[in-house]
């Protein structure tokens, strides 16, 4: 299994090597999946990442209406989101270069991809205004269930919002997501 140093935390990357990622020795892996429950292991991280774990976890985010929640201005929203997953086929790899997202599943599960934006491909180049660049390539995929929270730092492509293999029906399959833009923590 590959380990990765994640400041105070290690990442597990369940069963998948290293070399599948491109990585090495040296080159930084941020993403983080972990409960919730367990965000106390957290603490050491920036104190607006803190905060926003703090708020996923003391806000009745299932009462909160669909669209942006301000926390802390802009350096720090919410995002919350009601949908059907779709197939992995219709996935991209995205990422940010001004927030971090904490993405947190309230409701149902969905797989997500991960990748470092070194590895990938460029197909859409960064829209300052959007905040978001897309691309192409390959990493992992992996599961997030309800009470489960991926963190993704700027040099982490992510691929949020896909199906799992064996979806549920109808509104069984659909997912809430609270995504917490966290302002980089060098502006």
């Amino acid at each position: 299994m590959g380990l990765w140093r994640v400041g105070i935390s290690v990442v597990r990357l369940m069963g998948i090597r290293a070399s599948a990622f491109h990585l090495s020795r040296g080159q930084r892996a941020a993403m983080i999946l972990d409960q919730l429950s367990r965000r106390k292991w957290y603490q050491g991280l920036h104190p607006r990442l803190v905060r926003a774990l703090e708020y996923l976890a003391t806000t009745d985010l299932t009462s909160l209406s669909e669209g942006k929640h301000t926390i802390e201005g802009e350096q720090l929203f919410a995002i919350v989101q009601d949908y059907q997953p779709k197939p992995v086929e219709m996935g991209a790899f995205e990422s940010h270069r001004r927030y971090w997202d904490v993405q947190y599943v309230v409701r149902g599960a969905e797989r997500m991809g991960w990748a470092p934006v070194e590895s990938l491909r460029v197909v859409q180049p960064h829209d300052d205004e959007r905040d978001i660049a897309f691309f192409d390539g390959v990493g992992p995929l992996f599961t997030v269930g309800s009470g489960w929270f991926a963190i993704f730092a700027p040099h982490d492509g992510h691929m949020p919002s896909l199906a799992l293999e064996n979806p549920p029906i109808g509104d069984l399959g659909m997912v809430r997501k609270v995504v917490v833009k966290v302002e980089c923590l060098d502006t």
